[in-house]
């Protein structure tokens, strides 16, 4: 699978830099090393989805007994169209980007609808 800071180079060190800024540098540690499992763009809404990996994995009874539900959205203030969801455990499992800049919906689009595997 692909690293989302080895693909989305420019956004990742954004999003590390502000997460590093508020104290967080532990989900922009773990921003940097999850890596892509899908990409959605719908070019109608200008809305963007990046679904990620992350590299802890649930156990079996966080999985099958608690279950993975979405837990928290983080939104930047200097990436504004930009938030982090983070699931019921704490760990970053997408990127949404709303209205996102000319150079990233270049990226966006052909990966839209794509979905990544190892290599």
């Amino acid at each position: 699978m692909r690293s989302f800071a080895g693909a989305f180079t420019e956004l990742a060190f954004d999003l590390s830099l502000e997460l590093r800024g508020t104290g967080r540098a532990d989900l922009a540690r773990e921003l940097e090393a999850a890596t892509i499992k899908a990409v959605s763009y719908d070019a109608e809404t200008d809305i963007g989805l990046i679904a990620l990996e992350p590299q802890r994995r649930l156990n079996a009874v966080e999985r099958n007994v608690v279950g993975q539900k979405l837990g928290q959205v983080i939104r930047f203030s200097g990436v504004t169209y930009a938030s982090l969801q983070l699931d019921n455990f704490g760990r970053v499992v997408a990127v949404e980007l709303v209205a996102p800049p000319r150079n990233l919906r270049w990226i966006l689009r052909p990966a839209s609808g794509y979905r990544w595997r190892a290599r």
